[in-house]
């Protein structure tokens, strides 16, 4: 199961790319997706950073997609807003440390399915 906050973060650029190329008003983008309008300015904010959306000012401005829907793989956007994993204490026993290598194996197994999976595929309705 994703975070919410990546749940919401694939919504909203899944209503990007569903407008693309055309600019989309956050608002619009909350309302299209079911993402609470308080959120969804820190959401596109956050997205931004991770060069993942543009805004465009002004009027007609708003919001789209910074690369190109069949470009963007699901695993690519989990990894750019994620981050990198972390790392137990240093002094943590031995079983932390076995239990960090289940993770990031599960983790590594789930990034490679989403990176089967493209934005494109999810507006066009195309399965994994």
């Amino acid at each position: 199961m994703l975070p919410k906050r990546i749940e919401y973060s694939i919504r909203a650029l899944v209503a990007l790319a569903g407008a693309a190329p055309q600019t989309v008003k956050a608002q619009d983008v909350a309302d299209a997706q079911d993402i609470p309008s308080g959120y969804v300015y820190d959401l596109l904010a956050d997205l931004r950073r991770a060069d993942l959306v543009q805004v465009q000012r002004g009027t007609g401005g708003g919001y789209q997609l910074a690369h190109p829907p069949a470009d963007l793989t699901l695993g690519e956007i989990v990894r750019r807003l994620d981050g990198p994993g972390t790392d137990p204490p240093p002094d943590a026993d031995r079983s932390i440390e076995r239990l960090r290598h289940l993770w990031e194996r599960a983790n590594r197994v789930r990034l490679d399915y989403l990176d089967a999976v493209t934005l494109a595929d999810l507006i066009n309705h195309r399965p994994p």
